[in-house]
């Protein structure tokens, strides 16, 4: 069995096109990793506008120097600050308003946009707050957790599904943990989505001839009647796909996620993943949403591995194979929401939307079986695993029992 393995992971990467896509797929990564970095703008203190790595470091400066928790006090002096020293003052020129901003506005406005996250959620400027009594920004996170409930009322969620979502937001730790997060959201925001999607893509690509290559050169003939032509080789083709798929799978997330930690810097990974997605109902910090994030996308490209193969088991060329899979998979990223909640639950588990990590752990999407509400992300798994266990038994019987032509 180790040695039917071995040369079928072989045969796996001997092929040109496997080196083609993972080499394009590493450069694609790296390539939009420069867009992120190079998209990046500033405001230096002496006015200059900084751009990319300048950028990035100034903001990660000035924000850093913000490190700590967003207690109601702290909350409370930020906002009367920024109306006292930005809003109500008489400005003699632009120059100075700019200055003004620098100083007053631009290093406290991602708190002060979670504040306006809450007190005037519907809408996107922070100068709605110019009148809103700071005093009240004292019941920050009482007014936070009263949005929340507001949101379930106004949607088609059962008593459980309420009582299970206001359960879990009431144990967020808080206060939130404030530190420089820009790294962690361009990850889980930006480039966790292209990353997973391109893996996703350069796996239909990889293993779509794990069978189907078989029939088209006519070694199936030669395979099968052999004495483990059948079960044994179908066994050693699922294994070796797996092998391949995971090496890929760690390799890529490795560069993705090392290129942006290299460019934006680690800090903030201990913040409360709320200073990113405000009302996420989930008490994780932004390390643990990213470390769930790897293992549950692990999980999903394993099951488009699995779909492949059964595609690959049914399908007489590779070609079509490759067609097949990538539609399936791609085509679910276009789909619009829908007014039917059933429609929008089935979509969220497909690959294309469950691997969007950010998303998936910002949701108020849960399934309810009875009393027992399930979450998103622990639905993902569940499906993900059943489905990939079924295909790839699937496949493995389809290919055992093809009849040489």
């Amino acid at each position: 069995m180790k040695t039917l393995v071995y040369y079928e992971t072989k045969k796996i990467w001997k092929r040109k096109a496997t080196w083609i896509i993972f080499s394009l797929m590493l450069l694609c990564i790296i390539a939009i990793s420069f867009v992120f970095v190079s998209d990046q703008a500033y405001y230096g203190e002496d006015g200059a506008l900084l751009e990319g790595l300048d950028a990035i470091s100034e903001k990660r400066n000035h924000e850093h120097a913000l490190a700590g928790p967003l207690d109601s006090q702290r909350l409370q002096k930020i906002l009367q600050d920024y109306q006292e020293n930005y809003v109500n003052q008489n400005y003699d020129s632009n120059t100075d308003y700019q200055q003004s901003y620098i100083k007053n506005v631009q290093p406290y406005w991602k708190i002060l946009d979670l504040i306006r996250g809450v007190y005037t959620p519907y809408t996107d400027y922070l100068t709605d707050l110019a009148t809103f009594p700071y005093e009240q920004a004292g019941d920050f996170y009482e007014a936070r957790h009263n949005n929340v409930r507001a949101a379930l009322e106004s949607g088609s969620y059962t008593a459980a599904e309420k009582e299970n979502i206001l359960d879990r937001d009431s144990q967020i730790s808080i206060p939130f943990e404030f530190d420089h997060t820009k790294g962690w959201e361009t990850l889980l925001i930006r480039a966790f989505s292209l990353l997973f999607m391109l893996l996703a893509l350069a796996t239909c690509i990889m293993i779509s001839p794990i069978f189907s290559y078989e029939y088209q050169i006519g070694t199936d003939a030669i395979l099968l009647p052999a004495k483990q032509g059948r079960g044994a080789t179908a066994c050693a083709k699922i294994v070796a796909g797996w092998i391949v798929t995971s090496i890929v799978y760690l390799i890529t997330v490795f560069v993705g996620v090392g290129v942006i930690a290299a460019t934006f810097g680690v800090r903030g990974w201990n913040c409360d993943f709320q200073i990113l997605s405000l009302y996420s109902f989930y008490d994780l910090q932004i390390w643990q949403v990213v470390l769930y994030g790897i293992g549950i996308n692990y999980i999903v490209i394993l099951s488009v591995m699995a779909f492949t193969m059964l595609l690959s088991s049914i399908c007489k060329t590779p070609f079509t194979t490759v067609i097949i899979s990538t539609l399936c998979t791609v085509a679910p990223m276009f789909f619009p929401a829908s007014q039917n909640a059933v429609i929008n639950h089935f979509v969220a588990l497909l690959p294309a939307k469950a691997v969007m990590t950010y998303s998936v752990f910002s949701s108020y999407d849960v399934y309810s079986i009875g009393k027992l509400v399930i979450t998103l992300p622990y639905m993902i798994l569940l499906v993900a695993i059943i489905l990939g266990a079924l295909e790839l038994q699937i496949a493995r019987r389809k290919y055992c029992r093809h009849q040489v032509t």
